[in-house]
């Protein structure tokens, strides 16, 4: 996996260090990537919800739709 080097604000820095102590994650890397995930998953599903207003696309279609893929 490749290698980031980032600056963060200290009390982000004091945050994800209160939780390796108390056993979330392992290490701080753990935490990041975590957060990244996490980051990268919410501005999917903005994303998402951007396209489907865009095409006029409801949410029961988009259930439909996906329903009908999973078969």
């Amino acid at each position: 996996m490749p290698k980031i080097i980032a600056k963060i604000p200290e009390d982000i820095y004091k945050n994800i260090n209160e939780e390796i102590k108390l056993g979330i994650f392992s290490d701080a890397s753990e935490a990041v990537v975590a957060a990244l995930k996490k980051a990268y998953a919410r501005k999917s599903r903005s994303f998402l919800r951007w396209l489907m207003k865009k095409d006029g696309i409801t949410e029961a279609e988009m259930l439909k739709e996906l329903k009908k893929m999973r078969r």
